[in-house]
């Protein structure tokens, strides 16, 4: 499987992508990335590009993702470079997430929706985290089912 993670700095792309990886591993997948950060302290775009399961290499090429992760909506235009299928957070999502747990954890939240709204992988998948993360993703997943 061929993912580009796309957001702004400090959305924790990086930390996001880095989950999905663990993930990924834990099943027995092998995993290769790029992290392409461009002035990512100042709000700038940070890209991580991710092959699950095939290639020695982390780059894929435009058009050939099999999906593009966008944490930052206003990135729409570069994410469709990659390929057709996006995944974002509605407004709503988002709306959550801010309202239901510390600003630290809100990534961890987004990614427990995304594990329930895509599901490429499992809550149990992701049993690594830490306990303050953990309930995050927990909540995040249980969001999706109500």
């Amino acid at each position: 499987m061929k993912l580009v993670v796309l957001g702004k700095g400090g959305q924790g792309v990086i930390f996001f992508s880095r989950m999905i990886a663990q993930a990924a591993i834990k099943k027995g997948l092998s995993v290769c990335s790029t992290e392409i950060k461009g002035m990512a302290k100042k709000g700038g775009t940070v890209e991580i590009q991710m092959k699950i399961g095939e290639g020695l290499c982390g780059l894929v090429k435009r058009g050939n993702a099999d999906m593009v992760i966008l944490l930052s909506n206003d990135l729409i235009d570069y994410a469709m470079t990659f390929g057709d299928r996006i995944f974002s957070f509605t407004e709503e999502d988002i709306k959550a997430a801010l309202s239901s747990v510390s600003m630290r954890q809100v990534n961890t939240f987004l990614l427990g929706v995304f594990v329930k709204k895509t599901s490429l992988f499992k809550c149990e998948d992701f049993s690594f985290l830490d306990e303050d993360n953990k309930k995050s993703f927990i909540k995040g997943c249980e969001y999706v089912q109500s």
